[in-house]
């Protein structure tokens, strides 16, 4: 069965292929209507002898007929069928005879057959209704008996008249066997020559589809490399020829050269990127940690000069805590973004509901109301970086707001897409710093270490996502972020 898989058949071998059944279906197509042009043709010839025939018999036959004449009717049909042009060495006259009008026998070529004086005897019904149709004929008629056979025939029938008066019918039969055979070997004549044509075409177009194949492969595997994103290894295809393709393989080349430069260029620019982003990132953490370390120096100096002076001890030791503390925060905050990032962990949608109870604890004996909302499927698998994207977007929230603030979230699905939102009535974000909202270390918010955002803004563009950003001075702020990453629960 996999013989006929045609999906796994090569182009250039489902070209030629094609290209030998056209040339194969031309060629037999005219092929048969050669064969039967000549056939018809020679039917035609055959049907004007078989009328000829009849009438050079119609001119002396009345003459005998009136006379009784059998004997002169008899030699008339015998030297017809030895001399005339219907001799037997072109078309053998199968069938002779002269009847009168009530259909008896004036004279037969086979008489031992059909005998003088009887009724004519037909051999079958398609004989006997030809003998029917033979004698309404009143004008020069040729039958036939319209098969494509050996056995087919013409026959001339010609009306006899004297003096106006119907006398009978001359009907003379010629067999179509030797135009059959003509036919036939016309037929293989044109078979073979059609068996030839379809080798050459054939292999012409076996030629033809390897040199058109060969560039639409290469310009084929051009496109894979691209959507491989390889377009640096792309080596130019040979023009080997003009026209349609050879156009199409200069363009091809053109357009890959170009794809090539860009995605150099892309390369470039990404590396660089990356370097500005580890620079910023390098000496974001430089100078997060390196205020609170020059504290801790001078604290730790100080006390080594006063190691027994309890006032500087108990003044300096909780400065030292707290620097070291935020010194943790931000180490500690960059190494869980950099771990949820690379995380394949999955969890339920009902799984997140655990973070309200986590909010609530964060607010402890604040006035802040909680408005929570999850209408998505709880049997839902979803990528757990989404469980720290909402944590840090409600722990940001909840930092914000002041005393009777509010609080909302919102999670549901829309099509295949899981949809959070989670906005505030805080004081909102001015226009001139929208920009820097995910920037590492950058924060509006006193102790802030400036890394919840930009550990959001990281973990939705690794889930191939959108994150939206609505806000205005005095009125609050909004996140709305839309990720692809729906999964229904394995049977």
């Amino acid at each position: 069965m996999a013989l006929f898989n045609t999906t796994s058949w090569s182009l250039a071998f489902k070209l030629s292929l094609t290209i030998t059944a056209v040339v194969t279906s031309v060629g037999f197509l005219i092929g048969i209507l050669m064969v039967v042009q000549d056939w018809k043709r020679f039917q035609n010839d055959l049907a004007e002898k078989a009328l000829l025939l009849s009438e050079s018999i119609s001119i002396t036959a009345p003459k005998a007929m009136l006379r009784k004449d059998y004997w002169s009717l008899y030699l008339s049909l015998k030297n017809m069928a030895s001399k005339g042009p219907g001799a037997r060495s072109e078309h053998e006259i199968t069938d002779a005879m002269i009847l009168d009008a009530e259909g008896m026998v004036q004279a037969h070529l086979h008489p031992a057959e059909h005998p003088i004086g009887l009724l004519f005897s037909p051999r079958d019904e398609d004989d006997k209704a030809l003998f029917r149709e033979a004698m309404t004929v009143r004008t020069p008629t040729v039958l036939s008996s319209g098969d494509f056979s050996k056995d087919g025939f013409q026959e001339g029938v010609v009306p006899l008249f004297s003096d106006q008066k119907y006398l009978g019918v001359v009907r003379v039969r010629l067999s179509v066997a030797s135009l059959f055979e003509k036919t036939m070997s016309t037929a293989v004549i044109v078979l073979l020559s059609i068996l030839l044509f379809v080798i050459i075409g054939s292999l012409l177009g076996t030629i033809v589809s390897r040199r058109v194949v060969g560039s639409l492969t290469a310009i084929t595997r051009g496109l894979e490399a691209v959507g491989r994103g390889e377009m640096t290894d792309f080596s130019p295809i040979p023009v080997k020829e003009g026209g349609e393709i050879g156009r199409l393989s200069v363009t091809f080349n053109q357009i890959m050269s170009e794809l090539a430069e860009k995605k150099m260029l892309e390369e470039e620019i990404a590396m660089s990127e990356k370097l500005v982003a580890l620079g910023r990132i390098t000496a974001g953490v430089a100078h997060e940690v390196n205020n609170p370390l020059a504290g801790l120096l001078n604290c730790i100096d100080t006390l080594r000069k006063h190691p027994n002076d309890k006032v500087l001890i108990d003044r300096y030791l909780p400065v030292i805590d707290q620097g070291l503390h935020r010194i943790k925060d931000i180490v500690h905050n960059l190494l869980v973004g950099l771990k949820i990032e690379e995380s394949v962990e999955m969890i339920t949608t009902g799984q997140v509901e655990k973070l309200h109870d986590l909010v609530l604890a964060e607010i402890g004996e604040r006035e802040i109301d909680i408005i929570w909302n999850n209408t998505t499927d709880r049997d839902l698998f979803i990528p757990g970086k989404t469980e720290q994207i909402i944590c840090n977007l409600l722990k940001n929230a909840v930092e914000i707001v002041p005393e009777n603030g509010i609080v909302r979230f919102n999670m549901h699905q829309r099509g295949t897409s899981l949809v959070i939102e989670v906005s505030d009535n805080g004081p909102g974000v001015a226009t001139n710093i929208r920009n820097q909202m995910f920037d590492p270390f950058f924060t509006t918010k006193p102790n802030g270490t400036g890394l919840g955002l930009w550990v959001v803004y990281r973990l939705v563009q690794s889930m191939q996502g959108v994150i939206e950003v609505k806000s205005e001075a005095g009125k609050g702020t909004t996140f709305l972020i839309e990720l692809p990453v729906i999964h229904r629960r394995a049977a």
